[in-house]
């Protein structure tokens, strides 16, 4: 049974998730699969039909296999410049770059318009519009169900309110870099209005 991931909320979350800590650091690409990573998210794979594009304003035309090869490599993904199944900003985001690197069966904005699935986003200098047939999300335990997404996102929220809540004191988690990045709106009162 395939475990993909449809609905519009679920597709936010992550959204959410990847822009709010993610940055984007690998990707690889099969003959029927295309898989994006980023950091402290789990991997995004697209299946069926698959097709990417990549997008740059570099004076490098080798940058993607570098990085593809170099895991040393991260490109901050935009917070507001991310988004799934956005057609219009898909759109937008290709023309906003100066080079297009098709790196699976990309034929332009036609691509776009047939795509049953689309991951787009700016990542500083460069960017990508990806898409499929079907999303899925995988982990160390293997796919996650969409019901299983909102509970995990939920469980992690309150990891982070946990964390800053205990932040400084005797009983503090280690440092997280996923929670550092995501800093309370109040500092002196991290429990604030949630």
């Amino acid at each position: 049974m395939k475990e993909t991931i449809t609905s519009r909320d679920t597709l936010n979350i992550l959204a959410d998730a990847i822009s709010d800590v993610g940055s984007w650091w690998c990707w690889h690409v099969g003959d029927d699969m295309l898989q994006l990573e980023f950091c402290d998210v789990q991997p995004v794979r697209f299946c069926g039909h698959v097709f990417a594009v990549f997008l740059d304003n570099l004076n490098d035309k080798e940058w993607h296999g570098r990085f593809r090869d170099d895991d040393s490599i991260l490109y901050p993904v935009d917070t507001y410049d991310m988004a799934f199944d956005d057609h219009k900003k898909a759109e937008s985001l290709l023309n906003d770059y100066r080079n297009r690197v098709p790196v699976k069966d990309f034929k332009g904005a036609e691509t776009l318009v047939t795509a049953k699935h689309i991951l787009c986003a700016r990542c500083d200098e460069v960017g990508f519009i990806v898409g499929g047939d079907e999303i899925e999300i995988v982990g160390k335990k293997g796919k996650y169900t969409e019901e299983e997404i909102e509970p995990l996102s939920r469980k992690w929220w309150e990891y982070w309110k946990d964390y800053w809540r205990l932040r400084g004191t005797r009983d503090a988690s280690p440092k997280d870099f996923a929670c550092e990045v995501t800093i309370p709106v109040n500092k002196e009162d991290p429990q604030g209005m949630w």
